[in-house]
């Protein structure tokens, strides 16, 4: 019998999937709702007529805050419901100013299924357009000029806008110093900020989680909501054995080809 020592690495391998599959399926016995998404509707109780629970209440809306600065080609990446999103500041050859929203995953260092998100009014008009927003890249985007005329006819109230793509929606909030700044370009230009507070309704999440999803997440290390360190503990745990194998099977074909590799 040949050399059998890279079978460790696929008792490691073969050990940590067995270990994570338990582990969902003890939580979802546990907690069946955990990989649920909730019916657009639902109301503060459940079916029984019993009240919601306090994480219940906290996952209903999730919100996060940025501060942008007037920075050239500026981009502002932020996780918010199991998806991954980035704002981008962008100032091109011209004066004109944009912002951009976009959906997006990643792998290691690689961003991919890249999608841009519409720009509406509270009134659910259109605000944005297909712009070349900095040399030779086009993308959706809402001028500054748009939200200056926004905000003088209708202050800060008007800054409110939603964005949404095929994947999900997002509620914008955007606010200045009004006693410093005429609108938001002059804040920006003057060396202010402008903030956004970006809200997300629980039916805008990305909750729903498939077995294809779950363990593509795991071998890819982007599981949806987790944040860096524990997907990078995975990686720790799983990529080593993976080189490892994928080593000694590159010793295997070069011995076939060229002889002298073990049996």
């Amino acid at each position: 019998m040949g050399d059998i020592s890279e079978m460790r690495a696929v008792i490691v391998i073969l050990a940590f999937v067995v270990f994570t599959v338990t582990l969902v399926g003890l939580m979802v016995s546990e907690s069946p709702s955990m990989f649920m998404g909730m019916v657009t509707g639902s109301t503060g109780t459940t079916a029984s007529g019993s009240p919601t629970s306090p994480t219940d209440i906290a996952v209903w809306n999730s919100t996060h805050t940025e501060v942008i600065n007037d920075t050239m080609g500026s981009n502002y990446p932020f996780d918010l419901g199991g998806w991954h999103f980035r704002l981008s500041y962008w100032l091109p050859g011209s004066s004109v100013k944009y912002f951009s929203m976009e959906t997006y995953d990643f792998f290691l260092f690689f961003a991919y299924n890249i999608e841009d998100m519409q720009w509406y009014s509270a009134q659910n008009t259109l605000k944005s357009g297909y712009y070349e927003v900095t040399y030779s890249i086009w993308k959706t985007a809402i001028p500054l000029s748009v939200m200056d005329t926004d905000y003088a006819n209708g202050g800060l109230n008007a800054l409110r806008y939603t964005v949404q793509n095929s994947k999900t929606k997002l509620t914008l909030n955007f606010w200045f110093n009004t006693t410093a700044y005429t609108n938001c370009t002059d804040a920006l230009a003057s060396g202010g900020n402008v903030y956004m507070l970006v809200g997300q309704d629980f039916v805008d999440r990305n909750t729903s989680i498939n077995a294809l999803g779950f363990i593509s997440g795991i071998f890819t290390f982007s599981l949806p909501g987790l944040p860096f360190i524990p997907n990078l503990i995975l990686w720790l745990m799983i990529f080593p054995a993976a080189i490892y194998l994928a080593f000694i099977f590159v010793l295997r074909i070069i011995g076939a080809v060229f002889g002298g590799g073990g049996a």
